[in-house]
């Protein structure tokens, strides 16, 4: 097996190689005054497995041209199996069409994959494991989804929130928060949206749970606009909470994001590193690495 980083990857790629045992394989890459991609692969691929690490943001079009010029290349260069490791994996959230027209983006994406000879699809917290699920059946290359939140939660633990209370911004994540709850040692629950019917504002609570003085952990798969977290926290914090920490998988946020959830009183954020983060991090490299061997 050889673990080939992509440059979007290359420190994951790095580490993910060195829980194997062994160094990784960089690719040379450059980018044209044009904007067009260069990439050459490293001899002597011939019979080999091939592991190609490569998250998909920021600039997620450059980011997968770049993956889909590895696999290609490393199947021409006689590659026995292209293993593709996409941690963040960008379109997974244009999963259904909403308007006449739209491109179903996600799936083009598992379509371009398989077309230049990927045979496994290793990707982290899917943004609708559902959606996933009804797409598999369509695909040769298999598909593995794995989840960081477990990876996330034993960081919580050693980190000032053992016992803490799990919670869920949404049912969507209800079922793998419920279980992480275990591991947490505190309880759990999911949000709920409360609109005042004078003012129009809508509030995020958790219904039938005395969480005063109670510290809180709420898992979600992305944090972007920051949005739905903060108005989590400000909900859990006017609930009489004690602290509160933000954690998810995918750190993508945009402006203003960050201190979106300082303002409404966030006590720690926490993301993994499927894509370079500004947040306290959490390296998914043993969870891929351990997923790895099984294959």
């Amino acid at each position: 097996m050889i673990i080939i980083p992509g440059p979007a990857s290359n420190p994951l790629g790095e580490a993910i190689a060195h829980q194997l045992g062994q160094e990784p394989v960089f690719i040379n890459n450059r980018i044209f005054p044009d904007g067009e991609s260069y990439v050459q692969l490293p001899p002597n691929l011939k019979g080999e497995t091939v592991v190609l690490v490569q998250t998909t943001a920021p600039e997620p079009d450059r980011k997968i041209m770049q993956l889909l010029f590895m696999a290609r290349t490393a199947k021409d260069m006689g590659a026995s199996r292209i293993i593709a490791v996409m941690p963040y994996m960008a379109y997974a959230r244009q999963d259904k069409r909403f308007l006449e027209g739209e491109a179903l983006s996600f799936d083009i994406v598992l379509d371009l994959l398989e077309a230049v000879g990927v045979d496994d699809f290793i990707l982290i917290d899917v943004h609708s494991e559902e959606v996933l699920e009804k797409l598999i059946p369509r695909h040769k290359m298999r598909i593995h989804n794995l989840t960081a939140i477990f990876v996330l939660a034993e960081y919580m633990k050693q980190n000032s929130y053992d016992g803490a209370y799990s919670l869920s911004p949404d049912i969507g994540r209800k079922e793998i928060v419920e279980k992480v709850s275990k591991l947490m040692g505190g309880g759990f629950a999911f949000f709920e949206k409360v609109r005042d019917r004078y003012t129009g504002k809508t509030t995020m609570i958790v219904k039938d749970l005395d969480l005063k003085g109670k510290n809180v952990v709420i898992f979600d798969d992305i944090i972007s606009s920051g949005g739905t977290m903060a108005r989590a926290i400000e909900g859990l914090k006017e609930q009489g909470a004690g602290k509160v920490a933000a954690v998810c998988t995918h750190a993508l946020p945009v402006a203003g994001a960050n201190e979106k959830l300082k303002n409404a009183g966030a006590d720690k954020i926490v993301a993994t590193d499927t894509v370079e983060s500004i947040y306290e991090t959490v390296s998914v490299a043993g969870l891929i690495a351990d997923y790895l061997k099984k294959l």
